[in-house]
This record gives structure tokens, sequence and C-alpha cells, in this order.
């Protein structure tokens, strides 16, 4: 009974690492949910822009500024996309350490306990842990990278908003366009 005491005391060492990895996993598969939820949205705002253009285009006396603030929104969309999408594959590649660190561990800590009662088992023990720690800070600098990038999409959709603000106040360039259409000249 007692060399059975020695094997699970002696697996437990990975065991407060793979807590953590849980733990990690958790908050990314909730941050991969909510990233998934915004690119939805993004898809059937870029629908719904379409579909505006689509209409624009057919309907008779198009408002050319109506067309191409639309267009503007479509490219706007585009790009947000295309952001998250990116900050989505890093979130993915995030868990993927994590779990394989985990999955590691776990052998780990099974070879750990068996080289009690056989030691040769340490010998795969050791590389395990490290390829697990190894993945764990891979894990770590995928979360980071996507941490750097997770405010872009708004400071886009941010700055695209003022500068749509800043051209339709008054004497902004909404007006110079009015007077360029109404035949007067910017020059």
């Amino acid at each position: 009974m007692d060399q059975w005491t020695k094997v699970i005391s002696a697996g437990v060492g990975p065991i407060i690492v793979i807590s953590a990895c849980g733990l990690l996993c958790l908050a990314f598969y909730n941050r991969l949910a909510a990233v998934v939820t915004r690119l939805r949205a993004f898809h059937r705002e870029q629908f719904q822009v379409q579909e505006t253009l689509a209409r624009l285009r057919r309907a008779p006396g198009t408002d050319e500024l109506a067309l191409v603030r639309n267009q503007e929104v479509g490219g706007m969309l585009e790009v947000q996309t295309e952001r998250v999408t990116r900050r989505a594959h890093l979130i993915r590649r995030t868990l993927t350490c994590l779990l394989l660190t985990i999955a590691l561990l776990a052998a780990c800590s099974l070879a750990v306990g068996l080289s009690t009662v056989w030691p040769a088992a340490v010998y795969a023990a050791v590389p395990l842990f490290v390829l697990g720690l190894l993945l764990l800070i891979a894990g770590v600098v995928f979360a980071l990278l996507e941490l750097r990038s997770a405010v872009d999409p708004v400071e886009i959709e941010s700055r695209f908003i003022r500068q749509l603000a800043d051209d339709f106040a008054p004497g902004g360039e909404s007006d110079a366009r009015d007077e360029r259409g109404a035949g007067g000249s910017s020059v």
C-alpha cells in the first residue's frame, strides 16, 4: 500500500500545471465563442450592406454619396472581419498548445507515478514535462499576440465612424461635395 501512495504522490506535481491550463482553456474557449459571435455579426452586417448597395445600384437617380458611403462601410467591415479572423486563429493556436500541454503533462504525471515502481519510466517523464512546458510557453505567446490585437477592430471602427462624422459635420467634406455637385467649385 505504501508503494501506491508514493506512485500517487509522485504524479501530483504536473497536475498543478494541468489545473492552471484548464482554467486558461476555459477563458480562451469563452474568448473564442465571443470572437466567433462577433464574426457572425460582421457577416450579417456585410450582407445588409451588400443588399443596400444592390438596391442603390438598381434605383434610378441613386444618391452617389449614399453609394460611396455604403461601399466604404463594406470595406471597413471587410477589414474588421479579417482582423477578427486572425484573432480567432491565434486563440485556436493558444487552445491547441494548452490542450497539448495538458495531454503531455498528464502522460508525464503517469510516467512519474510509474517511475516509483518502474524506475525507467522517469526517462519518459522528463521529456514529456519539458515538452509540456514548452507548449505552455508557446500558448502564452499566442495569447499575448491575440491580446495585442484585441482592440484593433474597435479602433478601426472608431476611426471610421469619426471620419464619417467629420464628413457630415457642418463645413465638413460632405458639404464641400454638395457644393461641388451643385455647380460650385472647391478650388
